[in-house]
Formats: structure tokens, sequence, C-alpha cells
């Protein structure tokens, strides 16, 4: 049933506020925004900060969800397994299809392969299975272009010649799978969308729910780091999509995120591998990709461990480096990797949702709705990855129609916005009178993707500095102090750890 409230001011009453600046949170903004809903987004940092500005970039067919020991026994035993199993590749080729085929999203087309050995993980009968019964549910756009090699294919292969154990191969199969260029981009480039349809961004912004005021409405406080002035908003619905950060919003009585840290190490490699990826179980059971990243880099990753501490403290450590070399190595002995290959390294934390039954988190997207737990109205979104985000926007427009009915004011559902443009004439000056970069890591990294292509020395760190100071009001201490504050974080997210003694 819509709820009629009394409205105090167009300030600061919205229909939605949004906390998290994320994929998932952008991706709801976008849809609420476009649908005439007054919205704000609260993002404690910068757009993209957590796990989103740090996943392993792939789209994924969703080949992952039929991943079991014997599937002929848990599948046809299990029959809720197999039916979650399908739905969820099934959606998962649903958005390859979207996001694929959209000019407007950096996406780009790689052969995965997956190898097959005599003594596991999977044999080939079974990848090669799992993508034709992905070809039968999903669409048929992009083709998957299945392509199923023997083991004297494989060991002529670009990648295959460098694999373990090449008297136990069998084969190997391979599809095609897409790659983001930049999930940051997604973030930003939702937020503009929603901000060209009147939603108000405010970043570096900490939010914390308050409490219901007498007419019904949420009561939000706004602390922000840019300025340093509290604000207080209310809203008659609030989405906590904080990732991460989802039980630091308010005290909702029950623990909604499970994290787990993803590391990744990138490495420059021989000819052949700049569209190629290769990808399977590693020795500890869960899924290991090598992908090329751009040029001739690439990356492996990722690990999986439990994280209880805060994701912005989170970075790649020596025990992360050394798991994911060893893996690599092993994988592909033939490029004799040594840590002084290793030019950059990369962790995040995965928002999965806490669940008793899985000690390290549940993968499926789960919406929790708060009503029960005395917070009405209030929506969280768990579990949700990149490639799903789009879905995951109209699924929280829904839920926060059938909850709160139709827009406060029917004139925003009218009003036909314009679209912010994706022609960027200097990428660097834009980033930051347009798409609300505050410093150098907004730019470099967010919003450019300087740093994915190599780190930032101090001398193109100062010069970009020195092109953006202007247009922040920078001084020349301010300007040196923000280089400093920059190399340094770069050196944490990015860089490789020194060697243990």
């Amino acid at each position: 049933m819509e709820q009629t409230v009394q409205l105090r001011s167009a300030q600061d009453c919205f229909d939605v506020v949004v906390i998290g600046g994320g994929v998932n949170g952008t991706a709801s903004l976008r849809e609420l925004s476009r649908a005439g809903y007054s919205t704000l987004l609260a993002e404690a940092d910068d757009l993209a900060s957590g796990a989103s500005g740090r996943s392993s970039r792939m789209l994924h067919c969703g080949l992952r969800y039929f991943e079991t020991a014997n599937p002929v026994r848990d599948f046809v035993g299990n029959p809720q397994r197999l039916f979650s199993a399908l739905s969820m590749a099934r959606d998962a080729m649903e958005a390859r299809r979207e996001l694929a085929l959209d000019d407007e999203v950096d996406t780009r087309a790689i052969e995965l392969s997956f190898p097959a050995w005599t003594d596991g993980p999977f044999p080939r009968w079974q990848i090669s299975a799992g993508l034709r019964l992905l070809g039968l549910i999903g669409p048929k756009e992009p083709p998957l272009d299945r392509h199923v090699r023997n083991a004297g294919e494989t060991r002529n292969h670009p990648i295959g010649r460098h694999l373990r154990d090449p008297d136990k191969l069998t084969g190997m199969v391979s599809f095609r799978e897409y790659l983001f260029g930049a999930p940051e981009r997604l973030c930003v480039d939702n937020a503009l969308d929603a901000e060209a349809h009147g939603a108000e961004l405010c970043l570096q912004t900490r939010a914390e729910i308050l409490g219901k005021d007498t007419d019904g409405l949420w009561r939000i406080a706004l602390e922000s780091r840019k300025d340093g002035r509290d604000r207080e908003v209310r809203a008659r619905s609030i989405l906590n999509m904080a990732g991460t950060w989802s039980d630091a919003v308010g005290d909702f009585g029950k623990r909604l995120i499970c994290g787990t840290k993803g590391a990744h190490i990138i490495i420059r490699l021989p000819d052949g591998f700049a569209d190629r990826g290769i990808a399977t179980l590693h020795r500890g059971g869960h899924p290991f990709y090598g992908l090329p990243l751009g040029d001739d880099r690439f990356y492996f990753g990722p690990t999986e461990t439990l994280f209880e501490g805060d994701a912005r403290d989170i970075q790649a450590d020596n025990e992360d480096i050394e798991f994911l070399l060893g893996e690599a190595g092993h994988l592909l002995p033939g490029l004799d990797l040594k840590r002084g290959d290793i030019e950059q390294c990369w962790a995040g934390v995965r928002p999965l949702t806490s669940d008793p039954r899985y000690p390290m988190g549940a993968r499926a997207r789960t919406i929790h709705d708060l009503g029960p737990q005395g917070f009405e109205n209030v929506l969280a979104m768990t579990g949700g990855p990149v490639m799903s985000h789009r879905s995951a926007g109209r699924l929280m427009l829904e839920q926060v129609r059938a909850r709160i009915g139709a827009p406060r004011d029917a004139t925003l559902s009218a009003r036909k916005a314009e679209a912010p443009t994706k022609t960027r004439v200097d990428p660097i000056i834009e980033a930051v009178t347009r798409e609300h970069a505050f410093d150098l890591n907004g730019v470099l990294s967010k919003r450019t993707g300087a740093t994915w292509k190599s780190l930032v020395g101090h001398d193109a760190a100062m010069q970009t500095a020195q092109e953006i100071a202007p247009h922040l009001s920078w001084d020349a201490t301010r300007t040196d102090n923000e280089v400093f504050q920059f190399l340094a974080r770069q050196a944490k997210e990015f860089g490789v750890p020194a060697a243990p003694e």
C-alpha cells in the first residue's frame, strides 16, 4: 500500500536513500532515478572503493555454478541444488548477453580454456557438457564458441604448451568469455546517469540510520569528510548497499556480511597470451584463473580466505603472493615464474552473505528485508557480483515500488533527462569537473584506469596533480601532499610487498 507522508523540504526529503557507491548501489540508484524517485547516494569514500573496484574483472558465463566433483550424484540426488545452479547459470548468461552486446560497456572477448588431466579436477566431458547446457538454457548471442581439443592439440596451444604434466593431459575445452575493461567505470557511469535524472551524489559521506521521525520517514545522518559539515536527511525507504560495510550502517540485530579476501598478481607473459585465459581449480579446491589484463600483462588469482578486518585496510600480503605464485607455477611450470616477475598485485573483500551453513559465506545474491528487525522499508543486498548489477538494480526498483508505491512527485516520473555524454575530451580534467573525483586516486585509479596499466611514478602523479589542482583549489603545499598520499595508497593497494628476509 502506498504511504502518505508529510514532507518538510525538497532539500532534505527523498523517496530513497541509497547507501554505498559500488556497482549494485549505483545500478539501483540509476534505476530508481530513471523511474522518477527522488534519490540520494551516500558513499563513505569514492565510487567503486570496495569490491566493485577490486574484482577479478571477469564477466563469467555461469559455468562455475555447475562445478561439483560428481555432477550426476550431486545434482540427481539433490534436485534443489540443480534447480539453483540452473537458475544462477541462466541469469549469468543473460547478464553476459546484456553487457557484452552493449557498446557503452567496456568489455572484450577472450578465449578461456579449461585443461583436463587424468588426475582432475574435472574430466573433459564434464566441462564440455556444462557448456552445452549453458547453450541450451541461455541466450544464443553472443555465442559460447565451444571448442574441444584433444591432448595433442592442447600441447600445441600457446598456453597449453606451458601446462603441467603434459603426459597426463586429456585435452582442453575452450569457449568465449568476456572481461570488463574497467569495472570502476560501471559505478561512475551509473552514478552520472542517475545524477542526470535528478539523483544527489554525496561522496566522502558516511551514513548512519538514526531512526524514524514522527511523520514516518527514516532519519539518516550524513557525515561529510569533504567539508566537515554534518547533515540529516529523511527518506521513505533506504537501500543498504554498502557491501563489506553493510553491518556498520545500523544495528540490524543480525549479521549480513561474511567477507572473503581475493588477491591477484600481475605478470608479463610471452606472446600468445594476449587474448587468451586459463581456468581451473587450484590445489585448495577453489577457482583459479590466469587472464590477460591488456598489452602483454597477465594476472593470476584469486585467493579465497576469510577476512574479518576493515576492508579499507585490504592488501595483498606475502602469504597471498607466495600462494598465487605457487599455484601459477604449478599450473604453468613451463613459464618458470619467479617473484621478481610480479609487477603489481591487488586484493579485495567479497561481501558474501553471512549464513551459518556456509562458513565461507553464501554466494547467492540475497535481498534482506529488514522489516522484521524493526527497519520497515529498509532493504539490504549481499552476494551480488559485478556481472549481474543491472538485474540487481531492476530488482531493487521492484522491491522499493512494492513497498512505498509510486514516486511522491509525479513530475519527476514524466521528466526526460539528457543522458550524460560518453565522450571525454580530457579524461583527467573531466574526472574532477564532471565525474566527482576529489583526489588523485579517484582520477588515476577509478576514472582513467592509469594504475591498472602500470604503477604511476612520482613525476606522472605530480603532473596530473598540477593539472587538476586549479579545479580543486589546491595550493602548492596541498598538491605535494596529495601526490604523497596517492603514492602511499598506490603502494599499499597495487604494490608488491617486500619479500620476507
